[in-house]
């Protein structure tokens, strides 16, 4: 948690005591509140479901976020990222990362399942971006930041392979029990605050590639 200001602004991954000067908080959140909703287009207005704990406490520091909004009149915005990804992820496990060292090391990658499941994916650089949009706009309320443009784990793989240049060979593997079909995001709400993804998948993977290569 950290305070800065003027304006005073609030930046937390979870929730917590709020300074009782702070009047706009920003909570990074995720898709996790809102749970399987098989291939239905996810926008602000889905329930929150939380299939697992991670996701409950999720959920619960955004109602928490928006009783203080309310109760003390605060601007209270929880920025519900899909699969953020970018430069700095050598250390990390997610599908990305594994498709770089993949890559690098002339290596295969597993797939669970057939590939076809759908993801969005945002560049690092441009959730900052609509960080500072919501910012700046005193947006209140539950606002989703992804790329907005759904891509299969296929299209992940073939995407990785245009811009490494390697040809990262595929093993499909049983799905894992709980394995969302598609997570498809809706950022129109996003968009009328002025927030314009800057990244496609390929110009995204590009910048993540070459802390990878540098380091054979």
């Amino acid at each position: 948690m950290r305070a800065a200001g003027p304006p005073r602004v609030l930046v937390t991954g979870g929730s917590g005591f709020i300074g009782r000067r702070v009047v706009r908080a920003l909570l990074n959140d995720g898709a996790d509140v809102t749970g399987d909703v098989g291939r239905a287009t996810i926008d602000e207005r889905i329930p929150l479901r939380p299939l697992t704990p991670y996701g409950a406490t999720k959920a619960a520091a955004e109602m928490l976020i928006g009783a203080y909004a309310a109760c003390y009149g605060m601007t209270g915005c929880s920025l519900r990222f899909s699969n953020v990804y970018g430069p700095g992820m050598q250390e990390k496990d997610s599908f990305v990362p594994r498709l770089m060292r993949a890559a690098r090391d002339r290596a295969g990658v597993q797939v669970y399942g057939d590939g076809t499941q759908v993801r969005d994916l945002v560049q690092v650089d441009d959730v900052v971006a609509g960080l500072f949009a919501a910012w700046r706009a005193g947006f209140s309320g539950p606002l989703i930041l992804g790329g907005g443009e759904s891509v299969s784990v296929n299209d992940m793989v073939d995407a990785a392979r245009q811009v490494t240049g390697a040809e990262i060979p595929v093993e499909y593997v049983p799905a894992k029990p709980g394995e969302m079909p598609a997570v498809i995001v809706d950022i129109s709400a996003a968009r009328a605050l002025g927030y314009r993804p800057a990244h496609d998948l390929k110009s995204g993977l590009a910048t993540v590639w070459p802390e990878f290569s540098e380091a054979k």
